[in-house]
């Protein structure tokens, strides 16, 4: 079975290798460091879930999901911010209408929201029929 593709999208390249790192034990991962190149990497890798920062110096990432969801090859990657505006306090994340998740983020904890997210995709352990 293939494993899920994720494509991080963050201008913070410790972060980025760091991610990487640890996501690449269960997952297919590809990264950019600048937000302008997302909607190409996303066209080229078609990702399972693009693991999105929201803060980014070339374009914020609300643009780079609209984007995403105005292009019909790609619309239907699932998206997940990640960003430090948001606080750990707060009941329910959502930014711009996708789930979102508050940095900083321990990594057990984000491979468990990426999870979330893809826990009903076809073929997924959790999306499969019984």
């Amino acid at each position: 079975m293939d494993r899920p593709r994720i494509l991080i999208v963050d201008d913070e390249p410790g972060l980025v290798r760091l991610m990487t790192m640890i996501l690449t034990t269960r997952y297919e991962v590809r990264s950019v460091v600048d937000a302008t190149q997302a909607l190409e990497a996303v066209v080229e890798f078609k990702p399972d879930l693009v693991l999105l920062d929201w803060v980014m110096p070339q374009m914020h990432g609300g643009e780079v999901a609209q984007q995403i969801r105005a292009d019909p090859r790609v619309s239907d990657t699932r998206i997940l911010f990640h960003s430090a505006v948001l606080s750990k306090r707060d009941e329910t994340h959502d930014m711009a209408g996708f789930p979102a998740i508050a940095k900083p983020i321990g990594m057990h904890e984000l491979v468990e929201a990426i999870e979330d997210q893809l826990c009903d995709m076809p073929g997924s352990p959790d999306g499969m029929a019984e």
